[in-house]
C-alpha cells in the first residue's frame, strides 16, 4: 500500500525535531517495516501520485494533499488552534481523550507511538535529567548530579535517560523517558496549563491529558521532592509504554481505522 504522511512540519522538512515530526518518523518507519511504501510530506515540497491512504495532522495546512489519497485520516495531535479538526477526511483520530474532549469531538484513539527497539533501557543510572524546554529548573534534595538535555539527537537522548536515575519531562519526552525505564515526573511550568506532579494513581489520568502536565495545579518545590521520591522507588515504567504506546500496535490501529 501507499501512504502518505502529512504535516506542517516532518522530520525531513523545515523543522525536523519536534512533537509532531518524531510522531511522523515512528509511524513512518513502522509502515515500512509493515513492507508499506511511505512518503512523508509537509507544505512546500512536491507531491507526486496517488496514495492509497493518507494520515494529516494540521489539516488546514495540508489539505492541498487530500487530493493525492484516496483515503484519509485526520489525526488531531493537541490544543492548539492549528490540531483544530477540520473536515474533509474520512476518519478523525486524536491522541488522547483529553485532546478529543477539548475539541468536543467523537473518533477514536491513536496513542502516541513509541519504538520500543529503539527507546530501550541500558547503562549506569549516575544523574537526574530535566528532558524539556517546558520544565523549570527545580532543585531536589536525592544527592545525585542534575543536568539539563536540549537540543540532542535521538541517540544522544536515549543515553541521558538510561543513564538517568530519574527524569522531569512532559509528552513524548516523558514517554521516552519512560520506555528507557527512567522513573519519571512529568510536570509543565507556563502558566496556560498549571501542570500536576505525576504521583501513584495519575499514570492513567496523565496519558488521558497526553502527559502535558495539565491539571489546575502549580508545581511547589515540596511537591516535587515528594513526587521525585515517589517516583524512585517505583518499577514498570517501560511496561506501562509497552502496554499502551508501543508503536507497532499503534501504527496497526491507525491503518485499520478505514478498509
Amino acid at each position: 500500500m501507499r501512504i502518505l504522511i502529512a504535516g506542517k512540519y516532518t522530520h525531513t522538512g523545515k523543522r525536523p525535531i519536534g512533537g509532531l515530526q518524531s510522531w511522523i518518523k515512528t509511524v513512518a518507519a513502522e509502515c515500512e517495516r509493515l513492507g508499506h511504501e511511505v512518503t512523508t510530506w509537509e507544505p512546500g515540497q512536491r507531491l507526486v501520485g496517488f496514495h492509497d491512504f493518507g494520515v494529516f495532522a494540521n489539516l488546514k495546512h495540508t489539505r492541498p494533499a487530500l487530493n493525492f489519497v484516496r483515503q484519509s485520516v485526520l489525526v488531531s495531535h493537541g490544543i492548539i488552534a492549528d490540531e483544530q479538526p477540520q473536515p474533509g477526511c474520512d476518519v478523525t483520530a486524536f491522541v488522547s481523550e483529553g485532546v478529543r474532549d477539548h475539541w468536543g469531538g467523537s473518533g477514536p484513539i491513536i496513542r502516541q507511538p513509541i519504538d520500543l527497539d529503539f527507546w530501550r533501557t541500558g547503562g549506569e543510572r549516575t544523574h537526574l535529567t530535566r528532558y524539556s524546554y517546558r520544565t523549570a529548573p527545580i532543585q531536589v534534595a536525592t544527592g545525585w548530579p542534575y543536568r539539563h538535555v536540549h537540543g540532542l539527537t535521538h541517540e544522544q537522548a536515549r543515553e541521558a535517560l538510561q543513564t538517568s536515575v530519574c527524569v522531569y519531562a512532559t509528552g513524548r519526552a516523558a514517554l521516552e523517558a519512560m520506555a528507557c525505564g527512567a522513573p519519571t515526573v512529568i510536570y509543565d511550568h507556563r502558566a496556560a496549563y498549571q501542570g500536576p506532579l505525576m504521583g501513584p494513581q495519575s499514570l492513567t489520568a496523565n496519558m488521558r491529558n497526553s502527559y502535558s502536565g495539565r491539571g489546575g495545579k502549580q508545581p511547589s518545590q515540596i511537591g516535587v521532592q515528594k513526587r521525585t521520591e515517589w517516583a524512585m522507588q517505583q518499577t514498570g515504567w517501560r511496561e506501562w509504554v509497552a502496554e499502551y504506546h508501543d508503536s507497532r500496535r499503534v501504527t496497526e490501529g491507525l491503518l485499520c481505522l478505514v478498509s
